[in-house]
């Protein structure tokens, strides 16, 4: 009966008249973009920033930083793809009605109908689209970010009915159920909403949504199952409903001992994420062993590669996707929320504790490993990149602020942190004619690591390129290999050394090791370091760019030698440098700490929720595109309301950050959430930070400061002064692992053409939230 449906309405689409696509044009890259937080972008800003745009014309030119290109005619091959090398690609849609359709761009990064940004498929993983409206007559459609070719297709979301709410079953997120067990079961599934109105409050998996859906809208809502013991076949069937929406999504079941997929929920932003897992023979005092995978590689898949051990689990990560943030950012929070899970109900021995990684996974492993070199007792990396800049070359382009924005993603930077890394006991596995990461990679990962005095365990096979295999392990060798096993078998976790070195480059993403904890540093993003000693009736302490630490240890009263002063203090006390030395005392919760600081991108985490102007139509289409992305890049999910929805209800969201688009005139959430202390200001027409004004509707801003009367929380803000400033913001890499914001950055759509150029002004608040009183990145 359903399939017969949607033969029928498929052909009552088809007599009304498909969409008709006009001719493609395209024109190949005219700016060089790195990862960068403010790359040029001459066609973003010709054809997209005004909505008036004329559209382009065959032949027609345009001049970026790579020099001028023309538009050229493509004709797509038999299944539909264009394909070259491309930077944007133009096309006129001609529709006999209005209508809501499913659009699907495989090899397309982000598209653009009639002017608004809807998320592709840059990575052709084959989901389902995202909704977009057609108006009757012609569309202007834009493709953007090609990876090597691409394809446009509409469908007509034919079962959607009157509720116009559609399940995208395809991008299941669901665990195995194990055979003989009552486990509850977790999942989760898009839902879109095909219509160009909100759909009110929804529930679905016993979970509400208060939010809903925002038009054209995509959000992942949960499903589960408990109670039922799984012992018949091997396929069911779990119904999830929201609204008047149905579908029914298939779990397999599995062995105990067999590799299978676990579910739990995520702290990000409160949704169902998954990882795989294999047990060992014997789980009485076994280890454990976090795998990352590489770039694309599914994480059920990784830990196919390995054999099943006696005493070890292995347990992958997702990432939040296979590509995913190269375990930066939200990537690793996801590799230790799943470790942190994992670890609490297999109770595995949290002295043996491994980390390793192929490719991707091998850089994250270095990443991991260099920003908590106390969370495991040993790491493996194979294949493994060291940064973005000695592998991709990418990074700031030449400016004076490229130090800021280096600073401002600086816990990428492994070589900055070596130092935590000369204590963990490391495996570097490498093939020697590596054609995807070179072995210089490893070699000099090897080389740092015994200038610094540590003595890596090395290994390059021999004529090996990039994913290799041989007889020495049962498992795949490049990742399952011997050697590495060896390492961690006879290596545990020393949880109370009496000496430690500790650098941080980011105390939000890592300030404790062992027992003591850098809290802020002098000068926010540059490393800072603590050397301590613990001696019979003392501790010794050296500091680099600290302002606060504490100590954590048990007895009585200590006398502290902190950078040659002595100090008389509890075994658990705070220490904060003033201009007349350390002293002892708690810090206040209004300022800077570990759980509630800079930079930007911090404030993307505690199940946060985009806040718009209910009548600001240009955020309205911002922040759907940024959820959309978030969505994708993440397998996440954000809720969108409007100020006077957020304000009416501000308790249905409390317990979230908030990141608010537009300005204080615009959305009324604004004068509710940043304190009055709050130096940034955002008006319409105007930009002001401290004593200094800018003036103009195409300027932007992002920064991140505390919320109001929430000790814990923060808000981000997308700001802007006017519609040019607001779609200039299509421009920025939020969700971009490798590309730092850092507390605050005041931009105008100028900076299209003249990247960092267009920057007005950049940097950080001090441990109290103000600004400092030097600021060289505005000058």
């Amino acid at each position: 009966m359903r399939v017969l449906l949607v033969l029928l309405l498929a052909a009552a689409w088809a007599a009304a008249g498909e969409p008709v696509f006009g001719d493609w044009l395209v024109i190949e890259p005219v700016d060089r973009r790195t990862r960068h937080p403010f790359n040029p972008g001459a066609l973003l800003a010709r054809y997209i920033v005004p909505r008036d745009a004329a559209p382009p014309r065959e032949g027609e030119a345009v001049r970026g930083t790579r020099g001028e290109k023309k538009w050229t005619r493509a004709k797509p091959n038999e299944k539909g793809f264009v394909a070259g090398r491309m930077a944007m690609a133009y096309a006129t849609v001609r529709s006999d009605e209005d209508s809501v359709l499913l659009a699907r761009v495989p090899g397309g990064s982000v598209f653009y109908l009639n002017g608004d940004a809807f998320v592709g498929d840059v990575y052709s993983g084959g989901h389902a689209g995202v909704p977009v409206q057609l108006r009757r007559g012609v569309n202007h459609l834009y493709v953007r970010g090609v990876r090597g070719r691409f394809r446009f297709a509409f469908d007509d979301p034919a079962l959607a009915g009157e509720s116009r709410l559609l399940f995208a079953d395809r991008d299941l997120t669901a665990p195995h159920a194990v055979k003989g067990r009552r486990d509850r079961l977790l999942l989760s599934v898009p839902i879109m909403n095909l219509s160009d109105r909100w759909s009110g409050p929804l529930r679905a998996g016993g979970r509400a949504y208060p939010a809903g859906l925002v038009p054209l809208g995509v959000r992942r809502v949960q499903g589960r199952a408990r109670g039922k013991k799984r012992t018949d076949g091997d396929v069911f069937d779990i119904e999830v409903a929201c609204g008047a929406a149905r579908t029914a999504v298939k779990v397999k079941v599995k062995e105990a001992s067999d590799v299978r997929r676990v579910t739990f929920r995520s702290r990000i932003d409160g949704t169902v994420q998954q990882y795989s897992v294999l047990a060992p023979r014997k789980r009485a005092g076994a280890g454990m062993v976090l795998t990352l995978h590489g770039a694309g590689v599914d994480a059920f898949n990784q830990v196919r590669s390995y054999h099943r051990k006696d005493d070890l689990w292995i347990v992958a990560p997702t990432n939040r996707r296979p590509f995913g943030f190269d375990w930066q950012d939200w990537g690793r929070t996801d590799a230790y929320e799943v470790l942190e899970h994992a670890v609490a109900w297999t109770g595995a021995d949290r002295s043996r504790l491994y980390l390793t990684g192929h490719s991707m996974g091998g850089h994250g492993t270095w990443h991991l490993g260099a920003n908590d070199p106390d969370g495991f007792a040993a790491i493996a990396p194979s294949a493994g990149w060291c940064s973005f800049a000695s592998y991709v070359g990418g990074g700031a382009q030449p400016s004076k602020r490229a130090a800021l924005w280096h600073a401002a993603d600086l816990s990428s930077d492994t070589l900055a942190l070596v130092t935590n890394l000369v204590q963990l006991p490391t495996f570097i596995l490498h093939g020697a004619a590596d054609d995807n990461v070179p072995a210089s990679e490893g070699r000099r990962m090897e080389k740092a690591l015994r200038d610094a005095g540590a003595a890596p365990e090395v290994h390059f096979e021999p004529d090996k390129k990039h994913w290799w295999n041989g007889p020495r392990s049962k498992g795949v060798d490049c990742v399952d290999f011997p050697g590495i096993f060896d390492l961690f078998r006879r290596t545990k976790r020393n949880r109370d050394p009496d000496q430690l070195d500790f650098a941080t480059a980011d105390p939000s993403i890592d300030a404790h090791h062992h027992w003591v904890s850098i809290l802020q540093p002098n000068e926010y993003g540059q490393v800072a370091r603590v050397q301590a000693r613990r001696r019979v009736g003392r501790v010794e302490i050296e500091t680099r760019n600290v302002r606060r630490f504490g100590v954590g240890l048990e007895g009585d009263a200590r006398r502290f030698v902190i950078d040659g002063q002595v100090v008389h203090a509890a075994s658990d006390a705070e220490f904060f440098l003033t201009r007349l030395g350390w002293t002892v005392g708690e810090r206040s919760v209004t300022e800077k700490h570990p759980g509630r600081s800079g930079p930007f991108k911090r404030a993307f985490g505690r199940g946060f929720v985009f806040v718009i102007g209910k009548d600001d139509t240009e955020s309205l289409a911002r922040a759907r595109h940024d959820a959309q992305a978030w969505w994708y890049r993440a397998n996440g999910d954000v809720p969108i309301v409007t100020d006077a929805t957020y304000l009416a209800d501000a308790d249905a969201f409390e317990n979230r950050n908030v990141i608010l688009f537009g300005n204080a005139d615009t959305n009324g959430a604004f004068a509710r959430l940043l304190p009055d202390a709050c130096p940034l200001r955002v008006r319409r027409g105007s930009i002001t930070l401290g004593n200094r004004t800018w003036k103009g509707t195409d300027l932007g801003c992002v920064f991140v400061y505390p919320m109001r009367g929430d000790d814990a929380g923060l808000v981000g803000v997308f700001g802007h002064t006017g519609a040019t400033g607001a779609r200039a913001g299509y421009g920025l890499l939020p969700f971009v692992s490798g590309v730092g914001y850092p507390d605050y950055a005041i931009f105008g759509a100028d900076f299209l053409q003249k990247s960092d150029g267009g920057v007005r002004a950049a940097g950080w608040f001090d441990w109290n939230w103000a600004l400092p009183k030097k600021r060289p990145e505005e000058e």
